[in-house]
């Protein structure tokens, strides 16, 4: 099965993280697998919610979307989470094989040389470069798919935001997941 992986810290899981796993779909991938950081080495914290409202929240946003799982193995794992280790370990288990997609954002492309292990990473997997920046002119030296997905102009960080000032968040979240987080008052007490 052609599978493709999506990490991240999905803090919260929204609109934007759905709609570029749609379009990898439309790749010809049969298989997108969401994986929630237990701690980025590209971001401060995750901030915010437990790692189980997380996990709460990709499920209710993949219940009814084909193709999509969600492994917790970085959270199990704990620590920093490097791409590297991940993708060794799905191999290493029989969950993917060499050759599947690791999607990430193109606002990342100019420090990946700096990425843990970086250069083996690139021979076990197919970087799938989507695009976060509105510049199509990004500079990635490696092998790539490059994705013309749509464009997201929101963050999580801008959307926790939104929810600490009672903005008008919920146009940007699966229903269920903007319920949760208001059943839940989550965010409540930070704007990490």
């Amino acid at each position: 099965m052609k599978t493709a992986l999506l990490g991240g810290s999905f803090n919260p899981v929204h609109n934007g993280h759905l709609a570029l796993a749609e379009d990898v779909l439309k790749l010809g991938y049969q298989r997108i697998i969401f994986i929630p950081a237990a701690l980025s080495p590209l971001k401060n914290s995750i901030g915010g919610t437990s790692d189980k409202d997380r996990i709460t929240m990709l499920e209710l946003a993949l219940k009814d979307m084909d193709g999509t799982e969600i492994w917790d193995g970085e959270i199990r794992r704990g620590g920093i989470s490097y791409s590297i280790d991940t993708v060794r370990e799905l191999i290493s288990k029989g969950l993917i094989k060499k050759g599947a997609g690791l999607i990430i954002g193109d606002d990342l492309s100019q420090g990946f040389s700096s990425w843990k292990n970086a250069d083996e990473l690139l021979t076990l997997v197919d970087i799938i470069l989507a695009r976060r920046l509105p510049d199509n002119k990004v500079v990635f030296p490696y092998s790539c798919t490059r994705l013309e997905n749509r464009l997201w102009p929101y963050s999580s960080t801008e959307i926790r935001r939104e929810i600490v000032e009672r903005g008008d968040f919920v146009r940007f979240l699966p229903t269920e997941v903007a319920d949760y987080i208001e059943r839940n008052a989550l965010y409540a007490d930070t704007t990490a």
